[in-house]
């Protein structure tokens, strides 16, 4: 058995007596955490009623209704939290990854309650200024308790004056990603007082001396869990451990190895009486496409009574340039890999749609002179909102290629085809950090479908909005478009 000595010694291993007088624990602050901010909300709330009251009529008012709203608001408030696993110690001492949700979760609560207000019809009871003055300090005060929490917490790790769990860890020899399992687990605020390592599984005796010395050490020593790190398909050593372990009064936890570490970070599923691991979902939910269907229509029928007149002096200058038709379609490859026909102004003297379809590249004598401006400004794909109108294309998403590139860039880069999984857009994230236009390289083509798959994989209307109003820019400040 190797035994190895990690962290803090003394902190674990001070003495055969068992630890009276002990620093403050951090699970007893984590359960402290949620009643001291649903308190503050409730406070928040008299004292916003109060202040209203106070400076509309020259009295304080009756705090009894503040108080009663501030008790509904903080008790949905924080049961929605807990659902949502904002107060685990990680979330705390990382309050900007959740101030998004917390800012959604406290809207929601005040629009389900002016709902349910408005059915009921007791709204007149409440001032809508004061209720206004609760939203905005009430929200501004859970922001300012989760960011002192976390400093709160970082600095109480610091002095010691947090108590850390004491772990052991008991690991096999061959387990790969055991450093970053330490380094992992002294990051969430525990003590690695001990590693252990396993002798070869073939040796019994060895095995069996090394499970008395770890109960000896764990009887002898202050120690709060054992932590396994082993390979779960090897079922045996694993049932031989626990066995050994049943007698000592700690939890016992075995840790995911390699494989089902990865699967782990997956969503759980309900399927009929068993729980299944999702190996993969449907990148936009039912909803979620709803929204964002909803999103293309209100914003397309909105803007094209404006872009008529521009519609109109474009298609009249194409016209007039060169012969030819006005409009260029070209089929490409849209959601779920289904053919659809794209419509763009025509910008060249030749209309491909073929097996070989050439890039324009700078200086190409294929572009006319109105072409040329077009490409550039992006004009040429304002009649794809009739793609978008039709449901073949969204406003925002990955860019369609023609089936030829489609075909050539799915044989060489592996998770090309995986674009497809939601609708092509007229612009994307992709265009919008810089890889919009010509890829002549297959390197440029990788960058711009790692971009497509990250949209993909992070979708969200907020998300939506920020690349449409990042598009304009963009565009005309973009020198990869000729």
């Amino acid at each position: 058995m190797t035994l190895l000595q990690e962290g803090r010694p003394s902190a674990g291993a001070a003495s055969n007596a068992p630890r009276w007088n002990v620093p403050l624990k951090v699970s007893v602050l984590l359960q402290l955490f949620p009643l001291l901010e649903a308190t503050s909300v409730v406070l928040l709330s008299m004292v916003s009623g109060m202040i209203f009251d106070l400076v509309s009529s020259g009295h304080l008012g009756e705090y009894g209704r503040n108080f009663g709203l501030g008790v509904v608001v903080a008790a949905l408030f924080s049961t929605t939290a807990y659902a949502r696993d904002l107060y685990p110690s990680s979330e705390l001492r990382r309050p900007a990854s959740q101030f998004k949700e917390v800012v959604l979760i406290w809207t929601a609560v005040f629009l389900c309650l002016s709902v349910v207000a408005l059915a009921l019809k007791v709204g007149d009871i409440f001032s809508r200024e004061a209720v206004i003055l609760f939203f905005v300090t009430g929200l501004g005060g859970i922001i300012f308790a989760r960011l002192g929490a976390s400093r709160l917490f970082a600095s109480l790790t610091r002095s010691n004056v947090l108590a850390k769990l004491q772990v052991v860890i008991v690991a096999q020899s061959d387990v790969r990603s055991l450093s970053s399992v330490v380094q992992a687990i002294k990051a969430s605020g525990c003590d690695v007082c001990q590693t252990i390592t396993l002798p070869p599984a073939s040796s019994e005796g060895a095995l069996l001396e090394c499970m008395d010395k770890l109960v000896e050490h764990v009887r002898r020593r202050s120690v709060d869990e054992i932590l396994l790190a082993a390979n779960w398909a090897d079922i045996s050593l694993i049932e031989k451990i626990a066995g050994h372990l049943s007698m000592v009064p700690v939890p016992v936890r075995l840790l995911p190895d390699d494989i089902v570490s990865s699967l782990l970070q997956r969503p759980f599923v309900n399927v009929g009486g068993t729980r299944a691991i999702e190996l993969q979902r449907a990148p936009l939910t039912a909803p979620q496409l709803l929204r964002k269907r909803l999103f293309d229509l209100v914003l397309t029928s909105a803007a094209l009574p404006f872009l008529l007149p521009l519609l109109a002096i474009v298609a009249a200058l194409v016209a007039l340039e060169s012969r030819g038709p006005v409009l260029f379609c070209q089929r490409r490859v849209g959601f779920n890999g289904r053919p659809f026909k794209i419509y763009k102004f025509r910008t060249m003297t030749i209309l491909e749609d073929g097996p070989v379809v050439a890039q324009a590249c700078r200086g190409d004598p294929r572009v006319t002179r109105v072409g040329s401006i077009l490409r550039r400004t992006s004009l040429d794909e304002i009649p794809q909102l009739w793609n978008v109108l039709k449901g073949e294309m969204s406003l925002i998403g990955p860019r369609p290629h023609a089936l030829a590139h489609d075909s050539e860039y799915s044989q060489i880069i592996s998770f090309y085809t995986a674009r497809h999984k939601v609708k092509p857009g007229i612009t994307g994230w992709a265009q919008i950090n810089g890889w919009r236009g010509a890829t002549p390289q297959v390197d440029m083509m990788i960058k711009r479908v790692e971009h497509d798959m990250w949209y993909v994989n992070n979708w969200s209307a907020w998300l939506d909005i920020k690349i449409l109003l990042l598009t304009i820019p963009r565009v005309w400040t973009g020198r990869n478009a000729f």
